[in-house]
């Protein structure tokens, strides 16, 4: 090993690589914090919808092509809006009064039973309440809290 002058110069050669090791650090916790922000402006139905238990300031208004399967069981005062498609699953939106979302899920499940369809199985969480169906036709009912008096279901209706 020889002692040239220009050996000493080589540790500067290293500072861009520390540099890059700090923007590679750098990128992810940015990336991090933008699926974040993302992520806490999404919401579960379409439009913009109110906060479960905050009062019912607006209200998703009625969709006339969001409309439900013939002989499928109908709520009192239901609002349906919200249709989409998924393939060959349909999703419709339905908006009612109430504040039981579980009472509900069950009225909807004694409804679909009496409308011929067979109940697969039921569901809750501390925010929503499930019930799947099968026979005519497979799908579920999700109801939740949409705001202050007001109950969401979505109705997920296959083939």
């Amino acid at each position: 090993m020889s002692a040239h002058p220009r050996d000493d110069l080589r540790p500067p050669v290293l500072v861009p690589r520390v540099r890059a090791r700090r923007k590679a650090k750098i990128v992810p916790v940015a990336g991090v914090l933008a699926l974040a922000a993302l992520s806490a402006c999404g919401s579960g139905g379409p439009g913009a919808t109110p906060s479960p238990g905050a009062p019912c300031s607006t209200l998703p208004a009625a969709d006339p092509s969001a409309t439900l399967p013939s002989g499928f069981p109908v709520l009192d005062d239901q609002v349906l809006y919200g249709a989409a498609s998924q393939g060959a699953t349909r999703i419709v939106f339905g908006r009612v009064p109430g504040e039981d979302f579980e009472a509900l899920r069950d009225e909807l499940a004694v409804a679909l039973e009496d409308a011929g369809y067979s109940i697969d199985g039921t569901d809750q969480e501390a925010v929503e309440a499930e019930a799947h169906f099968s026979a005519p036709r497979e799908g579920s009912v999700r109801v939740k809290q949409l705001c202050e008096g007001v109950l969401e279901v979505r109705y997920r209706l296959s083939g």
